[in-house]
């Protein structure tokens, strides 16, 4: 059971990030260094760039595993 919670908590705080830097424009591109938060006016280029990513890791990923199994 503590599995389950722990990979909801996870999920939910994956998807509310990702919603969240979709709709400030603001994205987490990493925890250290000058350019961890991107912004979509300035440099647009690199915000969708990690916006794929995390779509990818949040999204594609996860139904791979899924029919996978």
């Amino acid at each position: 059971m503590t599995e389950t919670v722990v990979q909801i908590v996870i999920a939910t705080s994956a998807i509310g990030t990702y919603i969240f830097e979709l709709w400030t424009g603001l994205a987490v591109a990493g925890w250290q260094g000058e350019n961890a938060i991107i912004d979509r006016r300035s440099k647009p280029g690199p915000y969708w760039f990690v916006i794929a990513v995390q779509t990818m890791v949040l999204i594609i990923v996860p139904v791979l595993i899924a029919l996978y199994r």
